[in-house]
């Protein structure tokens, strides 16, 4: 490669001989490299007409003087002498004539029949012109075989005008194109990752086994809502009296009798006995018609109760009453405590199971309530009628339910020293007795803490006390106290024994040695989350193998985008890079959701150089022939080197 200063001065020197010796550049043989005239055509060889040449001026000049376009120089000539190549001189008229990496000089020989457009491509580490190699040879040849081929020398200008004229977008509009393209991939993706989960939950409503488990789901939320309705009304009886809430009372009844329905109906779901198909769709449809019933009859009284009471008129009286409600409640925890270590004295761990941590509920619980005595302070303070309710609610809730809680200590010891009583008839049923309401003070001091199998053997064994008290045979009446006992205790046991695994739940009591304790089938917030384990390890499955079929289909559509910009755009980074990303796209979607089974050239943007002034009419005030150009053109080019198409430079037309 040359070097640029040793270049330029041997050029000078040839140019100064030549003036020595043949006077004017033109010679015999061809015109060596000029200095251009003022303007932008510089006809050494005549051949344009001064309108052709006006005009060429005045298209020239608008070009120049648009923002964000390169400036084309014109030099026509008979012949290129002092070098003879055709790109060769080109680049040394340019180095003379200190043009930019921005300004391009067309140099056609009108009688040697050959022409090159000197340009600049950043070899070297110096700035590249806005156009790439590949555009400027692609308009040289366009230029040679559709116009001056035929001698039309303005035409072929305007021509090269044009195509410079063109403006393709530069390469940050490639690049935001392709984030928002690759932002829309992203978007439809998620839209039908959530529209194929939603349809999961809709096919898990529409199998026999997930109506079954909603069923199961939703009787122990409405079990939870009626029993918190139980603990609310017996506040509201307490202010107003039964007089008053006794429709309240009534309602919670036919509520509560509504539920024992739709309990003995999962049991039929769950028994050993095959049901039909029929059987099942008819009775997880019956359950759920039951707690939307139940459902409305407590939303229907929701408002009433709410004007009954007036929470945010009467706040500072209610207050005051929760307080000491509150402080007449600190001793239930003690008392719970003393009443537990005098149990475990008498009995062993495992008939205390159901209660054995009541005392710390308790304490749980008044920590609670004396949290949302102090959100209750705030409410009133701030006069929020919203929060005052939700707040005197949960006071009262964790209050009743601590209470419960003492209360089941009670229940559960009364149930064991009837236990401890002589086998007689009456004995049994009374030890019967004592259990289920043991078993239905531990669950109510825990609405909505145990699971739809626990509520359910509860619901049974007050059938079958129902059916022993009503019994007219002493061995009937034995038999159904029995079984009532041990449902009782079973549920005492399920209150306080750990989750029992996924398989497990829902099923009888096994027979085997190895199942013989007691076993909790999962509380309601665990067997809500575990109840469509199935579908999240089967969605994790599908998204897993869909994320796997999306990484293959991106890469095979992004390298099927490479070979297709590369053919389609030659060497223009910009339409490459979108071909990639949009093969990707396409690629990554096929793959997901369709069925199982550049040279040494510059941006092709026109990027370019900022110029320091504008240019107008055919003037040019840029061009001084005393200052050094900002940018040089590439040794490559001025000694005649190659380019990117293996020609040695120009053509011939």
């Amino acid at each position: 490669m040359r070097n640029r200063r040793r270049h330029g001065a041997i050029l000078g020197a040839a140019a100064l001989l030549g003036a020595l010796i043949a006077g004017p550049a033109m010679s015999a043989a061809g015109q060596t490299p000029p200095d251009l005239e003022p303007g932008y055509v510089s006809d050494y060889s005549d051949v344009l007409s001064d309108a052709d040449e006006a005009r060429l001026e005045q298209r020239l000049g608008d070009l120049a003087s648009a923002d964000g376009l390169p400036e084309l120089y014109v030099v026509l000539v008979p012949d290129f002498d002092s070098p003879g190549n055709a790109l060769a001189w080109a680049d040394a008229t340019a180095l003379r004539n200190n043009l930019a990496a921005d300004q391009y000089l067309l140099a056609i020989a009108t009688d040697g029949r050959s022409l090159a457009i000197s340009a600049e491509y950043g070899d070297g580490g110096v700035e590249a012109g806005p156009l790439s190699e590949s555009r400027v040879l692609e308009i040289e040849d366009d230029l040679g075989s559709r116009y001056l081929a035929d001698d039309d020398w303005a035409g072929g200008i305007e021509f090269v005008d044009d195509e410079f004229s063109k403006v393709p977008l530069p390469w940050w509009v490639w690049l935001l194109g392709a984030a928002a393209l690759a932002l829309l991939i992203f978007v439809v993706a998620r839209i039908m990752v959530v529209l194929r989960r939603r349809a999961a939950r809709v096919a898990e409503l529409r199998t026999l086994e997930g109506q079954k488990k909603s069923a199961a789901r939703r009787l122990v939320q409405t079990d939870e809502a009626v029993r918190t309705s139980e603990q609310e009304l017996g506040f509201v009886t307490a202010e107003f009296g039964e007089e008053t809430t006794g429709e309240f009372t009534t309602v919670l009844a036919e509520c509560r009798s509504l539920l024992q329905q739709g309990f003995g109906l999962l049991e039929k779901l769950e028994d050993a006995e095959e049901d039909t198909l029929q059987q099942t769709r008819e009775w997880t449809n019956e359950i759920l018609r039951l707690c939307r019933q139940v459902d409305d009859a407590l939303d229907g009284r929701t408002h009433e109760l709410a004007s009954l009471r007036a929470l945010a008129e009467g706040a500072v009286d209610t207050l005051a009453r929760l307080k000491t409600a509150r402080a007449e409640a600190t001793a239930l925890q003690s008392e719970a405590a003393d009443r537990l270590e005098s149990l475990a004295a008498a009995f062993a761990p495992a008939d205390l199971i159901g209660v054995v941590d009541n005392d710390d509920q308790i304490g749980s619980r008044l920590r609670a309530a004396d949290a949302q005595l102090e959100a209750l302070q705030k409410a009133i303070d701030a006069r929020r009628p919203k929060a005052i309710t939700d707040a005197v609610h949960e006071v009262e809730r964790l209050l009743a339910e601590a209470r419960d809680l003492r209360d089941a200590i009670e229940a559960q010891a009364d149930a064991l020293a009837a236990r401890s009583a002589a086998p007689a008839t009456g004995s049994a049923l009374e030890r019967a007795m004592a259990a289920v309401r043991a078993a239905e003070t531990s669950i109510g001091a825990r609405p909505g803490g145990v699971s739809a199998f626990a509520l359910a053997r509860l619901h049974s064994a007050q059938r079958q006390l129902d059916a022993a008290v009503s019994a007219e045979q002493p061995e009937d009446a034995e038999r159904l106290a029995a079984s009532a006992l041990a449902l009782a205790e079973q549920v005492q046991g399920l209150v306080g024994a750990p989750a029992a695994p996924e398989r497990r739940r829902f099923m009888r009591s096994s027979a085997h040695p190895s199942d013989a304790g007691a076993v909790m089938y999962d509380t309601p917030a665990t067997s809500s989350a575990r109840s469509s384990d199935w579908r999240r390890v089967s969605a994790r499955d599908d998204d897993e193998g869909r994320g796997g079929k999306a990484v293959a289909g991106g890469l095979s559509g992004g390298v099927i985008g490479l070979f297709s910009g590369i053919g389609v755009t030659a060497d223009e980074p910009g339409g490459v890079v979108l071909f990639v990303l949009l093969g990707a796209g396409i690629g990554a979607l096929a793959g997901a959701f369709g069925g199982s089974g550049g040279g040494g050239g510059s941006s092709s943007g026109w990027g370019g150089s900022s110029r320091s002034s504008s240019r107008g009419g055919s003037s040019r005030s840029s061009r001084s022939h005393s200052s050094s150009r900002s940018s040089s053109r590439s040794s490559s080019r001025s000694s005649g080197g190659s380019r990117s198409s293996g020609r040695s430079g120009g053509r011939r037309f």
